[in-house]
């Protein structure tokens, strides 16, 4: 039961996350197109464009995303050296890489997190031209999506310390809802 409530947490995040930072991409093809359009038809671009797409749009594409690359099990490794080791000593040097990313990312959460509170008590802004634009809420979009991050990876850490696989957290199938159905399966307890 609680397997099936990390998974579906997980899975909520990967699509909220995934979401954002595809409506991210969207606004800034958008933005750019429309500040490139004024720019030739009215010679007048849109004086705010270089701030907003530096300081939201970026971030939110950049970033946001990385819980689906660890979900899906899409992130680079290179197995060389590993794939020649017992299996139970492979699996031993994986959950400690395992542990040591979860703490990493835990870092990284704890540091952006400061850091977007210090913009948020100092209400920091850019100037774009004769524009003011607060870009305080884009600060914690990074812990946002470490958090995440470090959450998927502390639950896959438990699911392979208590279970021996953390198959049901991670690297969805290419059918999402068979996924989605073998993972969520209702525990009646």
């Amino acid at each position: 039961m609680i397997r099936n409530r990390a998974a579906r947490l997980v899975c909520l995040l990967d699509r909220a996350l995934n979401i954002i930072a595809a409506l991210g991409l969207v606004a800034m093809m958008l933005h750019i197109s429309l500040d490139i359009l004024s720019s030739l038809i009215f010679n007048a671009p849109i004086a705010i464009t270089s701030a907003i797409v530096t300081n939201y749009y970026m971030i939110a594409v950049a970033f946001l995303p990385i819980l689906a690359a660890e979900y899906r099990g899409s992130h680079i490794s290179v197995r060389l050296a590993t794939d020649r080791l017992p299996a139970r000593l492979r699996r031993l040097v994986e959950l400690l890489v395992m542990v040591m990313t979860a703490g990493v990312y835990g870092l990284l959460t704890l540091q952006s997190w400061q850091q977007a509170m210090e913009k948020l008590e100092i209400s920091a802004f850019v100037i774009e031209q004769t524009s003011k634009i607060y870009v305080w809420p884009s600060y914690f979009m990074l812990p946002l999506a470490f958090g995440a991050m470090t959450l998927l990876l502390a639950l896959k850490v438990l699911a392979r310390v208590l279970t021996g696989s953390d198959a049901a957290l991670g690297e969805p199938s290419l059918n999402a809802e068979a996924h989605l159905a073998a993972t969520l399966e209702v525990d009646h307890d």
